[in-house]
């Protein structure tokens, strides 16, 4: 996400820090041509984590890391000095070494957020991240966040200025002519899934199969395009009659997947020990399955952004009851209702050409990143 949006900005308008070496990966995988600055991990915190337990090994790697990372913050920014700080929420330690480091350089400081950064931890950790942001989210100048859910969430929780900046899809993709030809095999109907099925999903795999065995009216199969083994998925009972599981392809082969996929399921659980998450995510797919020109499946809870979105605007179908019958209705309603599916995939096209477009993304950043400059944080 950050690569569709960073691409458009000029190098030497930004540079990046990371503990990912993507700027030594080989050429064929996205990386950006600014300046990147290494973030080692702690020496010895390997430690801990072999002969440590529970409390004893959390508490000392989590603050450890934290006092680390913020010390190398400072080092780079010292050395190369920035109008803000930025710091994106997938490490338990980048938000708070973050405001620690603005604090000290006296810069603004702003958190991006890609999932709720204190309740898609659980345990020791959320507890962690819980009582950190009551310094570090309103002692802040911002958050940017992908949707409205999670940016108003963060408005009331800590009274912050949040910025939308919507995960978009592939600058490409917009401009590919559509796969008009609905199912794109005479005689079966394809169920495509493309990413990775983990806890947050399995549940939601396990009723599509059971749908699909109930619907004797057209042959289905389900296609799965995924890192897990079929090993792995069948232990969680993700298996059966017409359920194919492919290993991972090329990011062009699986966007050419989807643009002939006869309906693009997207999954998000409706039991799981992180259900805040759940409602506020914004799976990076979206963008893709809506610019897909395919008609898009829904399961998800019904209080989700991804159902208050796709139902707002029209443009996916979304069964959002935890049952079996619930999802064979709906899909049957999408392989028998013509007019309807044809409206809905119009309607989605649309979405993703006005609200997911990169273009979009890097206005509204620049324009947060510009407001944040004439403001210091508290």
């Amino acid at each position: 996400m950050l690569y569709r949006i960073l691409s458009g900005f000029a190098p030497e308008e930004y540079y990046l820090m990371s503990r990912e070496k993507y700027h030594k990966r080989s050429k064929d995988d996205h990386f950006l041509s600014t300046k990147y600055y290494d973030l080692k991990p702690l020496k010895h915190l390997y430690l801990f984590n072999k002969f440590g337990f529970g409390l004893f090994r959390d508490i000392p790697v989590i603050l450890l890391s934290t006092l680390s990372r913020a010390r190398q913050i400072l080092r780079i920014m010292r050395h190369d000095p920035a109008d803000v700080l930025v710091a994106c929420s997938g490490d338990i330690s980048d938000v708070p070494a973050g405001w620690i480091a603005s604090t000290i350089l006296r810069v603004p400081f702003i958190v991006y957020l890609f999932d709720d950064y204190v309740y898609q931890w659980t345990g020791f950790y959320r507890l962690f991240a819980r009582a950190v942001s009551c310094f570090t989210f309103r002692g802040n100048v911002g958050v940017i966040g992908p949707n409205e859910f999670i940016c108003e969430e963060y408005r009331h929780r800590y009274g912050v200025e949040a910025a939308l900046v919507r995960n978009p899809c592939d600058e490409h993709e917009l401009r590919t002519t559509e796969h008009y030809r609905w199912p794109a095999e005479a005689g079966k109907f394809k169920i495509i899934y493309t990413g990775a099925i983990y806890h947050a999903n399995y549940g939601c795999f396990r009723n599509l199969i059971h749908a699909l065995g109930m619907i004797q009216e057209a042959r289905i199969e389900l296609h799965i395009f995924t890192s897990q083994t079929a090993e792995q998925l069948t232990t969680q009972g993700i298996q059966g009659l017409g359920v194919y599981i492919h290993s991972h392809i090329p990011y062009t082969e699986i966007l050419e997947h989807q643009r002939k996929a006869d309906i693009l399921f997207l999954p998000l659980a409706f039991d799981s020990p992180i259900d805040e998450v759940i409602c506020t995510s914004a799976p990076g797919k979206l963008a893709e399955y809506l610019a897909s020109g395919r008609p898009v499946l829904a399961h998800v809870p019904a209080n989700s952004f991804v159902a208050f979105y796709l139902n707002q605007h029209q443009c996916g179908f979304v069964a959002s009851r935890n049952d079996s019958a619930d999802l064979r209705q709906h899909i049957l309603n999408v392989i028998k209702d013509e007019d309807l599916r044809r409206q809905i995939t119009r309607n989605a096209r649309q979405r993703a050409q006005s609200d997911f477009d990169p273009a979009v993304a890097r206005k509204s950043l620049a324009a947060f990143l510009s407001a944040s400059l004439h403001r210091i944080p508290k």
